[in-house]
């Protein structure tokens, strides 16, 4: 199915569904690079999944390092409590995001599955500013002038 069907199916079911602007969710999700299917909503709540499973084990890698990872207790150790039961917060929100769209992915109800996706990108915005001010922490982490040595000091 050509990106340009894709919009047009989305289009239809927008109207039905009163859904998000095309263009808002597929920048979010690229559905123009999804694969043909007769399920345009299985497949939107699969994007969905996908996002939500990403963010949230990114945030996981912060709260509960696996101290095989070095980059994550690196990055975890530039976060105080506050912030971390902040990302808690966001955590808890993808999750039950997350756990929803599971459900909602084994209903096939159309109408379940449209409100999903509405409800989702209600959420997600709130959620993306969030993540990002954490996502640029982590990045600031590894400036030059953090210290990686204390974290490899076992290794040496």
């Amino acid at each position: 199915m050509p990106a340009n069907e894709i919009e047009k199916q989305y289009n239809e079911l927008r109207k039905k569904h009163k859904l998000p602007d095309f263009r808002e969710i597929d920048f979010e999700l690229e559905l123009q690079d999804m694969e043909p299917t007769a399920y345009l909503f299985k497949g939107i709540i699969k994007r969905i999944g996908e996002k939500l499973e990403f963010y949230s084990r990114v945030i996981e890698e912060i709260l509960q390092p696996d101290a095989s990872n070095i980059y994550a207790l690196h990055e975890s150790r530039f976060f105080d409590e506050k912030e971390k039961k902040d990302m808690y917060d966001i955590y808890v929100k993808l999750m039950n995001l997350s756990r929803n769209s599971l459900e909602i992915s084994l209903s096939n109800d159309a109408k379940s599955e449209a409100e999903f996706i509405t409800r989702f990108f209600g959420e997600w915005k709130d959620l993306k500013a969030e993540l990002v001010k954490y996502a640029r922490k982590m990045r600031e982490s590894w400036k030059p002038w953090a210290d990686i040595k204390e974290d490899l000091g076992y290794m040496g």
